[in-house]
């Protein structure tokens, strides 16, 4: 394993320590120079600003949080000079409340990274394969 993979397996983590923390102006710095896609390939949000006030509208806080923990595993990670790609998945845990802690959502990144100026984001598809009860954690929009 390389320094490049350790670069890229932390934004995967800082993703998710952020998400999780509700702190949605680190997690739109992460997107600083990148953008965010659906399962289709659109962009839903490009840059740090746009990918702030995403998160901003769709996430409940419960405490100022969204009490949620995103577990991402098995991140197949490409290097390719400056540049790299990652395919991971992910589940979602979420505990609002004394309720109980319950899985809500699993599914897939595919990510593009570059190594200009640090390695950063430039893309992240999402894929969201199963879906649990998402009605404490999502608005509806």
């Amino acid at each position: 394993m390389t320094h490049e993979h350790e670069e890229i397996r932390n934004l995967l983590g800082r993703y998710g320590e952020v998400m999780d923390a509700g702190d949605w102006v680190a997690l739109g710095a992460l997107f600083t120079h990148g953008e965010l896609q659906d399962d289709k390939g659109r962009v839903i949000a490009r840059g740090a600003a746009a990918v702030t006030e995403l998160w901003t509208m769709m996430v409940r806080l419960h405490d100022g949080s969204p009490r949620t923990r995103h577990l991402v595993t098995g991140p197949i990670i490409e290097i390719d000079d400056d540049s790299a790609s990652c395919r991971s998945t992910f589940a979602v845990l979420q505990q609002v409340g004394d309720g109980p802690l319950k899985p809500i959502a699993a599914g897939r990144y595919r990510d593009t990274f570059s190594a200009d100026g640090g390695w950063h984001f430039t893309s992240r598809q999402f894929f969201l394969d199963l879906e649990g009860d998402m009605s404490q954690h999502m608005v509806d929009l």
